[in-house]
């Protein structure tokens, strides 16, 4: 498969390495970039987010805010990496019997937090043995819940659910909600009530940005009725006084009515809270008992299709945004997978609950899966998912210690990418992340570094502490392009707020950034491409041995060169690199003053003699 960049193919030298094959997958387009570089051109590249996460996961983000957001920072390619566990609702929490505060549901720990607002004269939250609904009285319990407010303003009291690993936050595509409830006092005043909180959005139609809600309100009344004010709806739901009713809702299809403007399905239920309201003085009392989350049966890949389906609406209102299907196939040990590829499906799931499969081979397996579908496996955040505060250096070099020792062990379970470029996770800064990639570097894992967010909201792309991004050089926006570029290595990543030129290496006029060659000579040329930098950066040349030292040696030792920015005029710097033993070089941009890098190259690899297992066929040059 050929590749080049668009209207840069501008000297007889590059036009003859075309036409000649020499690399093994038509020219990569570093090449080209020397020559754009050298006639003052910028050359073309495709922006990527590639770690993205919507209203099919956990946090407040949809579809329509990270499309917002890609369109605002000029993002060209945006992936969905959903979940897969979570889009499936696997072993999901869906009959709670509301026994008490904490509740085991499939495994899975269900836990009601009180809560209250305004200013309450008296307010109870009980868990009632006593009291239960026909429809659950093989297994006694339910809520009690009493407000009285102290004056005209509602005040309120009740509970807010919650599960072990946010599992209680999922789509409300197709989704119906039932709960029994026992209106014991309620009038217009003073009612009960079932609040969804769903995605965040932007401004739009003269509304605000924000996360959409849903009260559905129990007041005795016989008839279902819808308001709106702003990005807030409420649904008055039928119910007797006096008596147990099994109420439903459907807040995809309240969502549609009350906003027929936004895709409905685009939502996730970020939160569920029962309360009893007062206001002027009135008294709310009533029982809840017996709740359900469920949907109809549906084949596995019946969430895919609707995905599908919003990616196109969505794709006539954000248009300069190409969307791709991925996947991160999360309930495997070390880590979490990202697929990447043009066939994306519902895995299998080991266990019965939203646990992860302990067995390491479950995670090969997976990824033997993901290149058998002709896609590409990222090994994902290696210092997991949390973000505390960074920690001191000598911990994270313990964490650096650990970690790259596992990958090279794992060979990182066969993986063709490493997130790397996170300023900080897990309390590990980007240069820890960076040398947990040299480690592999040294060991001879040619892995394609990439820069991620991560982002779960949708909200400040550029302004959110993970804001990173993915360049490729790329002949368009399609998998059958950006797949070959990301399993070559030729793709750099970075801070987009900060650094918007262009990176990229080329080794011996011909050997693009990511390749590995083959050459028993003493010195060779790397030329290093850098445009746009930032005022008063360097460069930072960073050189390692490919000694194969193994999982012992789990160091990056690694040697640096700055280079002032003020080098780079003519858009490159050649180097001659001593290759009397096989070495690896990537580049990082380092602006003045600061400790962390705002973009990074991915290396090549100049060894003297072919490795055990071969150069892998992408990023080898004939």
């Amino acid at each position: 498969m050929k590749q080049s960049r668009r209207g840069v193919l501008k000297s007889a030298a590059a036009i003859t390495a075309l036409s000649a094959g020499r690399l093994a997958l038509g020219p990569q387009p570093a090449a080209h970039a020397a020559e754009a570089h050298h006639d003052g051109q910028r050359p073309d590249t495709v922006s990527m987010a590639m770690h993205i996460h919507a209203s099919w996961s956990e946090g407040p983000g949809s579809m329509e805010g990270h499309l917002d957001q890609a369109t605002k920072t000029g993002i060209d390619v945006l992936f969905w990496t959903e979940h897969d566990f979570r889009m499936a609702e696997h072993g999901y929490p869906d009959v709670i019997h509301m026994t008490g505060p904490t509740e085991t549901v499939n495994k899975v720990v269900w836990t009601w937090a009180t809560q209250s607002a305004g200013t309450l004269a008296t307010s109870q939250v009980a868990w009632d043995p006593a009291m239960s609904s026909p429809g659950d009285e093989a297994v006694p319990g339910s809520l009690h819940l009493a407000a009285l407010s102290s004056g005209r303003d509602a005040a309120s009291v009740g509970v807010k659910g919650s599960a072990a690993n946010t599992v209680d936050q999922r789509s409300v595509y197709d989704q119906k909600i039932t709960v029994d409830v026992f209106p014991a006092v309620v009038s217009p005043d003073s009612y009960l009530t079932l609040t969804v909180t769903t995605s965040w959005r932007p401004a739009t139609h003269g509304r605000p940005a924000g996360q959409y809600t849903l009260t559905y309100i129990i007041d005795g009344t016989r008839s279902r009725s819808r308001t709106r004010d702003g990005i807030t709806g409420t649904v008055h739901v039928p119910a007797h006084q006096g008596r147990w009713n099994t109420v439903e809702m459907r807040p995809e299809e309240d969502l549609a009515r009350l906003w027929p403007d936004i895709e409905a399905a685009d939502a996730a239920m970020s939160n569920l809270t029962l309360s009893a309201v007062s206001t002027r003085g009135r008294n709310a009392e009533g029982w809840f008992d017996l709740l359900r989350i469920t949907r109809p049966p549906r084949s596995a890949n019946a969430v895919l299709k609707k995905q599908a389906e919003l990616m196109r609406g969505y794709a006539h209102r954000f248009p300069a945004v190409r969307q791709h299907q991925a996947m991160e196939v999360s309930l495997l040990k070390p880590t979490h997978f990202n697929w990447y590829g043009p066939r994306i499906t519902m895995p299998t799931f080991a266990q019965p609950t939203p646990t992860a499969d302990p067995n390491p081979d479950a995670a090969i397996a997976a990824i033997d899966m993901i290149h058998a579908a002709g896609g590409l496996a990222s090994y994902n955040h290696p210092f997991g998912t949390s973000n505390p505060a960074v920690l001191p250096v000598a911990q994270q070099d313990t964490m650096r210690a650990s970690v790259a020792a596992s990958i090279v062990t794992d060979k990182a379970m066969g993986a063709d990418i490493l997130e790397v470029g996170y300023p900080s996770r897990g309390g590990v800064d980007l240069d820890h992340h960076a040398q947990v990639w040299d480690v592999c570097s040294r060991n001879g894992l040619f892995l394609t570094g990439t820069g991620v967010s991560d982002d779960h909201s949708g909200q400040d792309w550029f302004g959110q502490q993970a804001n990173f991004v993915t360049w490729a050089y790329s002949k368009s926006r399609e998998l059958d392009h950006l797949l070959p570029s990301l399993s070559s290595g030729n793709v750099f990543f970075g801070n987009p707020a900060v650094f918007t030129g262009t990176l990229g290496l080329l080794v011996d006029g011909q050997a693009p950034m990511g390749s590995v060659t083959v050459s028993r000579a003493r010195t060779r040329n790397v030329r290093v491409l850098a445009d746009r930098l930032p005022a008063g950066s360097t460069v930072r040349v960073v050189r390692g041995t490919v000694d194969l030292a193994g999982p012992g040696v789990p160091e990056p030792g690694t040697t640096f060169q700055d280079l002032p920015a003020t080098e780079f005029k003519r858009g490159y710097v050649d180097l001659k690199v001593d290759t009397g033993a096989p070495t690896f070089v990537r580049v990082e941009v380092r602006p003045a003053g600061s400790a962390t890098p705002v973009a990074l190259s991915n290396p090549v690899w100049l060894l003297r003699d072919t490795p055990a297992g071969g150069i892998p066929r992408h990023r080898r040059v004939s």
